[in-house]
């Protein structure tokens, strides 16, 4: 016989193998809780950085409420000016190459540049 299959009906003989038997049904009450815990570990982690990224829907970190009431909220009849960034200071007027650039929707459908509608 080979080394090896000598070697293999040893350990099948030895207490080795009624050992590792014996302690499956620990395991099956060990793990749920290690598993448990490091589901615990990783979300005590993660949970607060996706509180400050507002990220959890239906939840507004405090520096949004901060940021909240800094906005006013009377512009809504003039319009919306888009800025690609929040540089804190809101742009109030329309840059002189966006004036008339408006897509109007037509009565009779289709859509015209503010530009070319009729006077």
């Amino acid at each position: 016989k080979p080394f090896w299959l000598k070697l293999a009906s040893l350990i099948q003989g030895s207490t080795l193998v009624s050992f590792r038997i014996a302690r499956a049904p620990i395991m099956d009450k060990v793990m749920p809780v290690v598993g448990g815990l490091a589901g615990l570990f990783v979300a005590s982690k993660i949970v607060p950085v996706m509180y400050r990224w507002e990220l959890i829907p239906g939840i507004a970190s405090d520096a949004w409420w901060a940021r909240h009431a800094t906005i006013r909220f009377d512009h809504y009849t003039e319009g919306i000016i888009y800025s690609p960034y929040d540089t804190g200071d809101p742009i109030r007027e329309m840059p002189e190459e966006c004036k008339g650039k408006m897509l109007l929707k037509q009565k009779k459908g289709g859509w015209k540049l503010q530009t070319e509608m009729e006077e």
